[in-house]
């Protein structure tokens, strides 16, 4: 049974999670939370990594929503706005119909959607209940709210465990996948030698 708090990918910051990588991982779609994910809690300022970072998902063909939890729905849409894409307002996460109403506006399923949080009990629960691909990122403020204040304490020895856990694995598929390299590599430089052995046969005949 897969573990419902657990990410499938963890990063520092939005801005430096491999849009490649989630490619080539079928996703076609991104949720994204706003506080502390692309935005300082409760500001509108956009950095200009995460402007860049944005742009360069849309220039790859993937379509974003941003779903918070934000009361002042205003500041959500300016930010939507501001990135140019949808918005689900006061969404409910971790619920379910939270990222349902987020893949119905980016016309996605979970198996092509990847949600994107700071918040283990917000951001991460609700996704991979509906099997999305997970990404935690690290809060850009130490600036929250004091409930997000208390759920942090719960939240420290998961990330620190995660963080022992997913490293050894993106290793191991790294590995995995430069072991195929050298494979397809040998093959072609065994095929060129008989090749050649052949045509020296022949040619001797």
């Amino acid at each position: 049974m897969r573990n419902l708090l657990r990410p499938t990918l963890l990063a520092d910051k939005i801005w430096e999670i491999a849009l490649e990588d989630l490619s080539a991982r079928g996703i076609r779609g991104l949720i994204l939370d706003l506080d502390n994910t692309l935005v300082d809690w409760n500001e509108s300022f956009l950095r200009p990594e995460v402007e860049a970072w944005v742009a360069k998902a849309r220039a790859v063909g993937m379509r974003l929503c941003l779903a918070s939890n934000a009361v002042r729905g205003g500041r959500v849409a300016r930010v939507a706005d501001g990135l140019g894409m949808s918005a689900v307002i006061r969404a409910g996460k971790p619920f379910p119909v939270a990222f349902r109403k987020a893949m119905a506006a980016l016309e996605t399923e979970p198996a092509s959607t990847c949600a994107i949080g700071d918040q283990v009990f917000t951001d991460m629960l609700g996704a991979n209940w509906l099997g999305l691909t997970t990404v935690l990122v690290k809060p850009l403020s130490p600036k929250e709210s004091p409930h997000t204040r208390v759920i942090r304490l719960i939240e420290r020895p998961l990330r620190r465990r995660w963080a022992v856990q997913l490293e050894p694995e993106v290793q191991a598929r790294d590995s995995d996948q430069r072991s195929g390299q050298d494979s397809d590599q040998r093959s072609g430089q065994d095929s060129d030698q008989r090749s050649g052995q052949d045509s020296d046969q022949r040619s001797g005949g």
